[in-house]
């Protein structure tokens, strides 16, 4: 098609100039025929007439020419050969100009997810995958080695930088245990707490099951740090339950409260107050939605149910509200964030 607007362009142009042309003839053969009644002759129309001729009789042709070589095939125009001291240039630029981070592909079994990340120790085969980037992170999901199920771990913008200071600088973890259609306001919350400037940044870890291993997740925890850059300070991790998950979560703070900074719960219910003594420097935030009476209750209970243990701490709160559950559960998120990086603050 576009040699045919190429030709085309080529006679348009190619009749105007001829007729321009005859008419600058035209004006001077009628010039040069008055010289018989002694009539001075004036050229400038022809003149004029043959100059605009010969501009419209080359733009035409360039125009057309220039036309004809856009419409040329890939195959047809000549491509510059790539040196090889240019790639190699390109291979020699460091890690940290190049793509941020994040779980390779194993070159020996070709699945993704499947190298161990830089900085860390151990070994162990993942088959993690990037499913997106929800609020400006990156989300992976998949199998860690010798745990059950599906999880899902969420990097934030800020991981990359927080692990070039050398092994152990990563970022702090949380736990998210919650139901997986509501995890899209926790990756917003915990972003959205840091934008505001009162929280960390999280590495974000998922169970699809919100109760796997709640009594002891050690071994989520080892195998989280065997593929990611996470802090190996005491305490670095903490535990935010969200609606459903959020028994879970007391259940594992009540159960090691040595390893964790401390637990938010946002909504859920009912809560169960474990039998026998309580250990020593439980840290629990409970916060639910201004409307949410029932869970404000369970978690009420839930407090009474604790008074006496040693070096306890138990928050309340009920002051969020907004016009959604979605908007407020965000809200919840923010504040939990908040909550957990004063817990790791002081706990460390």
């Amino acid at each position: 098609m576009t040699l045919w607007w190429s030709a085309a362009l080529i006679a348009a142009g190619a009749t105007v100039g001829v007729w321009l042309a005859g008419s600058a003839l035209g004006v001077w053969r009628e010039e040069r025929a008055g010289r018989v009644y002694e009539l001075t002759p004036r050229y400038r129309g022809a003149v004029v007439r043959a100059v605009l001729a010969a501009v419209v009789l080359c733009s035409a042709l360039v125009g057309g020419v220039a036309q004809a070589l856009v419409g040329l095939p890939d195959s047809a125009v000549p491509v510059a050969a790539v040196s090889p001291a240019s790639t190699a240039r390109a291979d020699s630029h460091p890690a940290s100009d190049r793509a941020p981070e994040a779980p390779q592909a194993s070159q020996a079994s070709g699945t993704p997810g499947a190298s161990k990340a830089p900085g860390t120790s151990g070994g162990a085969t993942t088959a993690l995958t990037q499913i997106g980037q929800p609020s400006g992170g990156r989300l992976f999901q998949g199998t860690l080695s010798g745990l059950p199920g599906q999880v899902r771990i969420w990097l934030p913008a800020q991981y990359q930088a927080h692990g070039s200071a050398g092994p152990g600088s990563g970022l702090q973890a949380v736990v998210v245990r919650a139901p997986e259609g509501e995890l899209g306001e926790v990756w917003q919350g915990l972003a959205g707490a840091v934008a505001g400037g009162h929280a960390n940044a999280f590495v974000a870890v998922a169970p699809a099951d919100p109760c796997t291993l709640a009594s002891d997740d050690s071994a989520l925890r080892r195998a989280v740090a065997a593929q990611y850059r996470i802090a190996t300070k005491p305490r670095s991790w903490a535990e935010l339950g969200v609606d459903a998950g959020s028994s879970c979560a007391v259940t594992a703070e009540l159960a090691h409260p040595d390893v964790y900074a401390g637990a938010a719960v946002l909504g859920g219910g009912p809560f169960a107050r474990p039998s026998g003594a309580l250990p020593s420097g439980i840290r629990l935030l409970m916060a639910q939605a201004h409307r949410d009476t029932a869970a404000q209750a369970d978690a009420n209970r839930l407090r009474a149910g604790l008074q006496g243990g040693p070096d306890l701490s138990v928050r309340l709160s009920d002051t969020v509200r907004d016009l959604t559950p979605e908007l407020e559960r965000f809200r919840l998120v923010r504040l939990a964030a908040n909550y957990l990086t004063e817990m790791f603050t002081t706990r460390q």
